[in-house]
């Protein structure tokens, strides 16, 4: 913004501690500071808001040109959706049998490299086999897990419910009684 050299900010400052002072040259410089960080703040709040609009703008253009874009293809859409309309009512015309009936050719003398396989069976749903056997409930495994505990033989989990504390760990070392 200003172009200040190393000796021109010098020379301020001199020039301001003779004239203020040092007891009123901190306040002022203070004071300074808050004035340029204000006008900096205010200005990159400028700067924020023109970019902001630039963007806007350009969103608004690409927006349009969205729209443009968009209402291109609902247009060829329209045009093939009546196309296709048209078409199938030219081949609901040919199917009735009006146009065969006059010229004298049968239906059923169709081509029959267009037909689909299968096109004349109706379609029927079937059920196919489970692959897989389903597992056991949860419920089924609590009561097998008991059986084998009842079979080994273990010790049920509340037996050592007596204890307060897990029993201590064995040491290599002889234990002092007192």
């Amino acid at each position: 913004m200003f172009d200040f050299s190393f000796g021109e900010l010098a020379l301020i400052g001199t020039v301001a501690l003779v004239v203020l002072g040092p007891e009123r040259l901190p306040k002022v410089a203070r004071t300074v500071g808050e004035w340029v960080g204000k006008a900096q703040r205010y200005v990159s709040q400028v700067k924020s808001d023109i970019n902001r609009e630039i963007e806007l703008a350009e969103l608004k253009k690409l927006q349009e040109e969205a729209r443009q874009a968009a209402a291109s293809v609902q247009s060829s859409l329209n045009e093939v959706t009546s196309g296709l309309s048209s078409l199938e009512s030219e081949l609901n015309k040919g199917a009735s049998g009006t146009d065969a009936a006059a010229t004298g050719a049968s239906t059923e003398a169709l081509p029959t490299e267009y037909a689909w396989e299968g096109a004349g069976e109706v379609w029927q749903r079937s059920v196919f086999p489970k692959r897989y056997k389903p597992g056991p409930s949860v419920d089924e495994l609590a009561e097998e897990l008991a059986r084998l505990k009842r079979q080994m033989a273990l010790p049920s989990a509340h037996a050592g419910a007596s204890r307060k504390y897990a029993p201590r760990a064995r040491v290599n070392r002889p234990r002092i009684r007192r």
